[in-house]
């Protein structure tokens, strides 16, 4: 409850705040709607605002996670929208109170000037202060319409499935031309439906991957919310294996418990959950899979890693998952936050010639096409957060992940299966 509170407040005076210039601005943008009309936008405004305000400690209070996941994804879906509109209006309100001041000042430091008689007695028509205050409204718009079209459109799970073939020095013959899919971030707590999902999985097995790998982020706050989905998942096979490691959501860290032990048999169930899928779990360890001709490719596997402490603890240990390995390589790293890769693993575990990670979802908005553009806001935070990245003998891969959290919906960054043809 601490947590949510610490929060909650932030949230509500950052919100407020926007909320003061969203009134302000509807004043000036419309000088001429009259009193009435505009006393009932503001307290339509207010209302919306008070039913968020108030609703989400409500929710909280009620058990968020044990509300249908459609319903969190619509209230999660809507907030974020209000607040992208708000956020991107901003700037031009800024601009146009930033005029407003300087004017006032020029007018107090050398006198205001007399209104043209002519000016007065015909109009100047829209005026540049409604002008700058209206389309604050107007660009505002476009994200809020954005996310919204987004999220009704089924865009959470239009999956997409990303070749890529990686040339690997020292790979074992028996694994060339292998087919190595992998997921990451399936995020089953967010799922809303189940002919969707199905579907996405049987694009994975029409793949027929040699290997599987996934690479953390099953659910999103308890492992309870993989049970409805175990049987989908359980038709993830391959004649090599399914691997995996966790990710950030996994451990429980994102909610508050009733006692430590809760907690603990939360991860014991995480555990276990992943022994009933038949995925071998690699926690800071390696393992070899054997190929036909009697040789091995040694994959590693690190729990959760990351350079930002918001995004989970650091319960990764490289030093101990390299220490384990049999074989001089080349070596295959599961680690789920990239950054992982680029602070710990980059130029200091050479034998580790790829890397495969996800975490990004290349935060589910952005410019992806193939060969002539790709941003996403990711990229303000993690230098490499979507596709693949070659430095030489290693090499990154950042999946995009094949769910979606908070936000139902991909704007532009759509659901990823990765399928990659060894060589």
């Amino acid at each position: 409850m601490y947590r949510l509170l610490m929060a909650y407040v932030p949230f509500v005076l950052v919100n407020l705040a926007l909320d003061f210039y969203v009134l302000r601005h509807g004043r000036l943008a419309f000088p001429a709607m009259q009193e009435r009309p505009r006393a009932w936008w503001g307290i339509g405004y207010g209302v919306l605002q008070g039913l968020i305000y108030g609703g989400l400690p409500f929710l909280a209070w009620l058990g968020w996670e044990q509300q249908p996941a459609l319903f969190r994804n619509v209230v999660q879906t809507s907030v974020l929208a209000v607040l992208v509109f708000k956020v991107w209006a901003l700037p031009w309100w800024l601009m146009e109170d930033g005029r407003r001041a300087w004017i006032a000042a020029m007018d107090r430091i050398f006198g205001k000037p007399k209104p043209s008689p002519t000016k007065v007695a015909q109009g100047e028509g829209l005026s540049r202060g409604a002008f700058l205050s209206r389309l604050g409204y107007i660009l505002g718009a476009v994200p809020l319409l954005s996310l919204g079209a987004a999220a009704v459109s089924g865009s959470a799970y239009r999956y997409r499935v990303h070749f890529q073939r990686v040339v690997i020095k020292g790979l074992p013959a028996s694994f060339k031309d292998k087919r190595l899919v992998q997921l990451s971030d399936l995020h089953t707590g967010s799922w809303d439906d189940a002919e969707a999902i199905r579907k996405g999985i049987q694009m994975v097995l029409d793949l027929k991957p040699d290997l599987l790998v996934f690479t953390g982020d099953l659910v999103n706050t308890q492992t309870a919310e993989v049970e409805p989905w175990m049987e989908v998942l359980r038709l993830l096979k391959a004649p090599l294996g399914v691997y995996s490691v966790l990710g950030n959501h996994d451990y429980g860290d994102y909610r508050t418990w009733g006692s430590p032990e809760e907690k603990a048999q939360n991860f014991e169930q995480m555990l276990q959950t992943h022994r009933d899928l038949g995925w071998h779990l690699l926690r800071n360890e390696s393992v070899l899979v054997a190929g036909e001709n009697g040789d091995y490719l040694e994959l590693v596997g690190c729990e959760n890693w990351g350079k930002r402490s918001g995004f989970g603890k650091q319960y990764g240990d490289i030093q101990k998952a390299m220490g384990g390995v049999s074989t001089p390589g080349p070596h295959l790293l599961l680690t789920h936050d990239p950054s992982h890769f680029d602070l710990q693993v980059l130029g200091k575990y050479p034998s580790v010639a790829l890397t495969l990670s996800g975490h990004t979802h290349g935060m589910q908005m952005g410019i992806d096409i193939p060969g002539l553009a790709r941003w996403s806001p990711a990229s303000w935070v993690y230098p490499h957060w979507a596709g693949h990245y070659d430095f030489g003998d290693q090499q990154l891969y950042v999946n995009r992940g094949f769910g979606f959290v908070g936000f139902r919906g991909r704007l532009g960054i759509f659901p990823e299966i990765t399928c990659l043809e060894l060589g």
